[in-house]
């Protein structure tokens, strides 16, 4: 049974877990049992990743698997149906391949951009907003993609025009008309972070954070009352505020943060 080999291998009491082991976790990634799908499965996907038990081949296999229409991308469109956590919990695999091959680099060039599109297009069609589900625990869609998308910011294949694009996911998830409640927009600033970081892009931050203050504020006085312009503007506010203070922790976009604390200034009413 996979639960008690999984349990087994967390618990290192077997070692390795076998290929129809591994085939049998991505059937069920997306299991509406919390417990088996978080805790079991993806749980022994880290292991599996970090530990270096998968050598180079396997490790492009899985991610190739991941990012595939049956994964990612499974039933793309839809909200409200258990789809989403085969979606949601195939980014949160991206996201650890990625992480691991950013120091590692055993993954080609070609299918880390391939990655990056198919994730871009996955976080602009995402419609299930959904964070914590009573009874089938996290399904968080907005929240892992968002980490899949940190791990691309930080790889040294993204490509120099890729960057824009992610703004503009970012930009895009923070403008729908949805209530965020569980931290979805803190998950989002750690990708600005990233960008500054590891892609040498403050000059397109900075452009990127005027443009959007800018389309907030234009929304708020075409739409006077209107409580989606509202709601945008608050997610819009929580999000430049965990991008400050990021940045000030990390002492990265100087500029940037110079820029955020305007905004911040003026929308908290300081000034």
């Amino acid at each position: 049974m996979l639960t008690t080999t999984l349990e087994s291998y967390l618990d290192d009491r077997i070692s390795e877990l076998t290929l129809e082991v591994r085939q049998e976790m991505l059937r069920e990634i997306g299991n509406p049992d919390s417990y088996l799908r978080d805790q079991l499965i993806y749980g022994s996907f880290g292991k599996l990743i970090f530990s270096e038990q998968l050598n180079a081949e396997e490790i492009q296999a899985l991610l190739g698997a991941v990012i595939q229409e049956d994964y990612l991308c499974y039933g793309l469109g839809e909200s409200g149906t258990d789809s989403v956590f085969t979606r949601s919990f195939s980014a949160l695999v991206i996201a650890a391949t990625i992480e691991y091959d950013i120091e590692k680099k055993v993954v080609q060039q070609d299918l880390v951009q391939q990655t990056v599109h198919t994730v871009i297009h996955y976080m602009m069609e995402e419609n299930d907003t959904r964070g914590f589900i009573e009874g089938k625990g996290w399904a968080h869609a907005i929240a892992h993609g968002a980490d899949a998308l940190d791990a691309l910011a930080k790889h040294p294949f993204l490509p120099k025009e890729d960057v824009s694009r992610i703004l503009q996911v970012v930009q895009h998830c923070l403008c729908r008309r949805v209530d965020y409640l569980d931290e979805e927009e803190e998950r989002l600033a750690i990708i600005i972070a990233s960008l500054l970081e590891r892609q040498n892009a403050e000059q397109d931050i900075q452009a990127w954070i005027e443009g959007l203050t800018r389309m907030v504020e234009t929304q708020l006085d075409e739409n006077a009352g209107a409580i989606d312009a509202y709601h945008t503007k608050r997610t819009v506010k929580n999000f430049l505020k965990a991008v400050y203070i990021m940045l000030n922790s990390k002492e990265i976009g100087v500029e940037s943060n110079k820029d955020i604390f305007q905004v911040l200034e003026k929308w908290m009413y300081l000034r």
